[in-house]
């Protein structure tokens, strides 16, 4: 009887097992996905805006290439590429972004950003800092 126990036991533990690892190998599917999506494209803004007021045009222009290595870079045709940081939390569904030394425009996409909406093609955010909103749209090129 105790070894019937103890192999239904063993067998219940890997079921577990079995079903943890593979929730975690699909949602690790999922994440390659997402990443593969974001860095195998580029992207631009098609909307930009601080309290409401659209200031989308001062990003006219710029492509953004995200990389694996968790660069992004803000490209604009005559001008040398402008390096900043990315960073998903899928859990949390926020991206953070950084162009500490980008020129003017791009260090207002410093920040974490709250992921509103997304497509196979764009990306819907918004952030609330020192208590001004700003939205940021994102579409595939």
């Amino acid at each position: 009887m105790r070894n019937k126990t103890s192999i239904h036991l063993a067998v219940m533990a890997l079921l577990i097992l079995g079903q943890y690892s593979c929730k975690k190998a699909i949602q690790s599917v999922q994440e390659d996905f997402v990443v593969n999506l974001i860095t195998n494209n580029l992207w631009t803004v098609t909307l930009y805006s601080e309290n409401g007021t659209n200031q989308t045009g001062l990003f006219a222009g710029y492509d953004f290439k995200f990389n694996k290595d968790l660069t992004v870079y803000g490209q604009l045709v005559g001008q040398a590429d402008a390096a900043g940081t990315w960073r998903g939390d899928a859990s949390a569904m926020t991206i953070t972004s950084a162009f500490p030394n980008g020129p003017a425009p791009l260090q207002k996409l410093t920040g974490i950003w709250n992921i509103t909406r997304t497509t196979l093609s764009s990306v819907k955010s918004t952030r609330t800092e020192n208590g001004v909103t700003y939205l940021l749209d994102l579409q595939k090129k």
